[in-house]
């Protein structure tokens, strides 16, 4: 009687932020949750062993912390319910971007000379136009820079600093250390145009001749690059990759970068006590070290990198590359850049264009487009071994790896993977559809919109391939079905977090 009480007093509390969330709150569950099994492939017995955690929550204030234990061909479920007057929200470890590269060429300054813009392209447009009219050109990107125009920004503890549109700007407020690193980031990465790269302009004219707006936009014509970037961050550096590839899959050529094509180191540290910058922060502040800015770990332009990642202890870089159709991971010290294991993990196949690769504490998930995933551990002295190289037809499997809350379990023999669903809504019953098995029953009915359900969807992997695959409907989902009105997320029961285990003396 008494958690009674709790939980209509909680419910009673929610009503004061509003009646359409009191309706869903009450509507739903409150610690007699269960879960609805559907079994796509294999058998559930293959999971026996495995503990699924999850939590749901509406807005920040109700929480429902469900247990999952799979033993055998069967499994149970236990929830606990809890409210919380004060919003609680998730705290999420603070992640360092590194330094980030882009081209930076949609600004337009009056300056020709200056490193961002096209601007003697957009005064030329201008030139043709009358006041209140508005002009487009497509130009060639060769025809008006040698070299990109590279935009950086550098996010790393206790330090960050961005090329601001307008360079002159950037001067204006920028300390002579930040001013001198993207200087330096600028000079050391030089990258040739490419001679059949097109962009479209646009700009407005004012009554007063100036311009009032202007942009650019990518047209379906020659090939684009994009110098996108991947970072790892250590205590003392940040280590990142560029690509080297076009649109097209041309190469790009990197010659004119001191040591060309590779995995570049950026050291940063402390700030010189008696320099400006740390006289303004109070000496708790980094700076970068661009003087021992390098190409760290030289790569063959031809091979294709997939992946930078650091080792749990964070001392060695684990690269991922694809030569000759072979999927290699290389152990690298951060140190001193000496290769420590080069790995083949498996054929690599030209239709496999992606993988999707996934890092824990204890391993390492790899799972290529075609139809193989392969799950990597340490060994006693550091070095990476093929645990697990399963294959499985793509087409049988029900959405294995990609979601919103995703999480994934590694017993030595068995890889479990589970997922949030995403259920495809919509008002008019006929149009209607669940990727859950058909069903319908625990559908949130918003027009166009794609909400993650609380349920979840388990794939088990062995040697063998798919040991088993289903799907497990949540009864929270009832809290969301409609058969009209409108909702809005804070009206949700929402999927929060899911994490697994395997209990081995279950296995």
């Amino acid at each position: 009687m008494r958690k009674t009480l709790i939980v209509f007093l909680a419910l009673a509390l929610v009503c004061a932020c509003g009646a359409a969330v009191c309706t869903h709150a009450v509507a739903a569950p409150r610690e007699d949750v269960t879960f609805d099994e559907h079994v796509f492939a294999g058998d559930p017995a293959a999971a026996a062993g495995l503990q699924v955690q999850l939590q749901a929550a509406l807005r920040q204030n109700l929480f429902w912390d469900s247990t999952m234990r799979f033993s055998g061909r069967d499994y149970t479920a236990d929830t606990a319910f809890r409210f919380s007057p004060v919003a609680v929200s998730r705290e999420q470890p603070r992640q360092y971007s590194g330094v980030e590269v882009d081209t930076r060429v949609n600004v337009w300054t009056g300056s020709d000379t200056n490193p961002f813009g096209y601007g003697r392209a957009y005064q030329e447009i201008l030139d043709t136009l009358e006041p209140g009219q508005t002009g487009t050109k497509v130009i060639r990107v060769a025809d008006y820079y040698d070299e990109y125009p590279l935009w950086f920004s550098v996010d790393l503890p206790n330090l960050f600093i961005t090329t601001l549109d307008s360079w002159d700007d950037h001067d204006a407020y920028a300390t002579d250390a930040e001013r001198d690193a993207m200087h330096a980031l600028r000079d050391f990465f030089r990258i040739p145009v490419l001679p059949d790269e097109y962009v479209e302009l646009q700009i407005d004219k004012d009554m007063d001749g100036s311009s009032s707006s202007y942009g650019v936009s990518s047209v379906q014509q020659g090939d684009r690059y994009w110098p996108s970037s991947e970072c790892v961050v250590t205590e003392s550096a940040c280590y990142f990759r560029l690509s080297n590839r076009t649109a097209n899959g041309k190469l790009v050529d990197m010659s004119r970068i001191p040591g060309g094509y590779g995995v570049y180191m950026l050291p940063y540290g402390p700030l010189a006590p008696d320099s400006e910058a740390s006289a303004f922060y109070g000496g708790n502040e980094n700076e970068v070290y661009t003087d021992r800015l390098a190409c760290f770990f030289p790569v063959d332009p031809e091979t294709r990198i997939e992946h930078l990642a650091l080792t749990p202890d964070k001392t060695r870089l684990l690269l991922h590359t694809v030569e000759n159709n072979i999927y290699y991971v290389t152990l690298i010290d951060c140190k001193t850049g000496e290769v420590l294991q080069k790995l083949a993990v498996s054929d690599f196949e030209p239709e496999d264009d992606y993988v999707n690769i996934t890092e824990t504490e204890d391993f390492v998930c790899i799972q290529q487009t075609q139809g193989r995933i392969c799950v990597l551990t340490q060994d006693a002295d550091g070095l990476y071994q093929i645990a697990l190289r399963s294959d499985y037809l793509p087409d049988d499997l029900y959405s294995p790896v990609y979601a919103t809350v995703r999480a994934m379990a590694f017993d030595g023999k068995r890889l479990a993977i589970v997922n949030n669903d995403e259920t495809v809504l919509a008002n008019d019953d006929n149009r209607t559809k669940s990727y859950l098995a058909g069903t319908t029953e625990a559908l949130i009915t918003l027009d166009g919109a794609y909400f993650d359900n609380c349920g979840f969807t388990l794939t088990v992997f062995d040697q063998t391939g798919v040991a088993y695959s289903g799907a497990y409907v949540s009864s929270l989902e009832s809290a969301n079905y409609l058969t009209g009105g409108t909702l809005n997320m804070d009206h949700l029961v929402l999927p929060y977090s899911i994490a697994l285990s395997w209990k081995n003396d279950a296995a």
